[in-house]
């Protein structure tokens, strides 16, 4: 729902675009640090005592996001929601795991991964809906008023299916893995625009992010059981999965900007030119998850890269043309590659770990998801923004703008 209400935000507070994005990126930085501790927090609470703080979290942020004054209050709310969000995801696919049959576990966590795609697919939508008659502020109202009521439903409906046990928590691992990531991603925003200070921000982030994997290592009850990793084909599942979610975080964020920056379409038809390709992820995470129980993940991921790869070069080839048909197909075909990968990988993955170790494989998968959406739009609208730059010292419009635009249109 942000993405598509992004351009308003710039225009309303004044900002520009590199800076905008970070109520993404911040929002997917402080999700993948609670996703760092949610082995922790399901060994230590309860799936209710989860749920009802999650909920909590989303229906204070939203609201408080709904009525936020400035930017850096509108900042902060957002990495309120977060919190929410990081429980969520990790929770669901551990309930998944904990009740699935192992022969029909694609089936089952592509039925997931739909729930969790689904939302982009009809956001878009319905953000564009608000954003165009009620301003982009009301694109939190609805959120406030559906988790809420969501959560008056798991009074009734959910159930405690996961084990307990008292366990400490690693204040230290929590430090490393919240300063490490968020160096990381401010460097790697920040390489396309000033060198140096991009390095030194990786380098720093690399550096912390080896002490917390170090520190992992040497305690008793690390805040993450890193030893999913030992195994093969768990630790070859994870790069694949970071690459689809790169891809998708990514041209989430860059489609709307893309559509009503050099398209000048409303915020409604950019969601509805955005969900097509979502509704058609949805559907092929389906088929993959089927194919998957029945054939393994070898037919589908090499289609589904190949497929993802060819809607990038349609979308690099012929974006600066300035038409809707050749975007919104590569972007079709980008999504429908993501949807055969996905959850095929994490399936390949996570059946190959022993049971005890599904939680720990859970929250590692569930991180670098995090991780690829933090990364993704924090590199390419770093790109995107050093490009516009570029354009206005060159003193012509920008690349996303149609010639006889004025470039303040943005």
């Amino acid at each position: 729902m942000v993405n598509v209400a992004l351009v308003d935000i710039i225009a309303a507070f004044g900002i520009d675009s590199g800076l905008a994005q970070w109520l993404v990126t911040g929002y997917m930085i402080v999700t993948a640090i609670i996703v760092a501790c949610m082995a922790y927090l399901q060994r230590r609470f309860t799936v209710r005592a989860l749920f009802f703080t999650g909920s909590a979290f989303l229906v204070i942020g939203s609201a408080a996001c709904l009525v936020a004054p400035s930017f850096p209050l509108l900042l902060v709310f957002r990495l309120v929601q977060a919190v929410g969000t990081g429980i969520f995801i990790p929770l669901m696919m551990a309930c998944v795991l904990a009740i699935a049959p192992k022969q029909k576990l694609g089936t089952y966590l592509s039925i997931g991964s739909c729930c969790i795609t689904l939302g982009p697919a009809f956001a878009p939508v319905v953000s564009g809906l608000m954003v165009t008659y009620l301003g982009w502020r009301s694109i939190f109202l609805l959120p406030t008023v559906v988790i809420a009521a969501t959560a008056i439903v798991g009074v009734f409906t959910v159930k405690d299916i996961l084990d307990t046990e008292k366990a400490a928590l690693d204040a230290p691992s929590v430090a490393l893995a919240a300063f490490g990531l968020t160096a990381f991603v401010f460097g790697l925003s920040s390489f396309t625009s000033d060198i140096v200070i991009g390095f030194a921000g990786l380098l720093v982030g690399a550096g912390v992010i080896t002490a917390f994997v170090l520190r992992q290592r040497r305690l008793a009850n690390p805040l993450i059981d890193l030893s999913p990793l030992l195994n093969p084909r768990f630790a070859l599942a994870c790069p694949l999965v970071i690459v689809a979610m790169m891809t998708t975080f990514s041209m989430s964020v860059l489609l709307p900007l893309y559509y009503q920056g050099s398209l000048a379409a409303t915020a409604l038809a950019s969601g509805l030119f955005i969900l097509v390709p979502v509704l058609v992820n949805s559907v092929t995470a389906i088929v993959g998850g089927r194919v998957m129980d029945r054939k393994g993940p070898r037919p589908l991921i090499p289609i589904g890269f190949a497929v993802i790869v060819v809607g990038l070069a349609a979308i690099a080839a012929l974006s600066v043309n300035i038409e809707l048909a050749p975007v919104l197909i590569g972007s079709v075909l980008v999504y429908a590659g993501v949807g055969l990968i996905f959850s095929p990988s994490q399936t390949a993955g996570l059946v190959s770990l022993e049971r005890s170790q599904n939680g720990n494989g859970v929250t590692i998968m569930n991180l670098f998801i995090q991780i690829a959406a933090c990364i993704g739009p924090a590199l390419f609208v770093g790109i995107f923004s050093t490009r516009v730059g570029a354009e206005a010292q060159a003193s012509r419009p920008p690349f996303w703008l149609p010639p006889c635009a004025p470039s303040s249109a943005f």
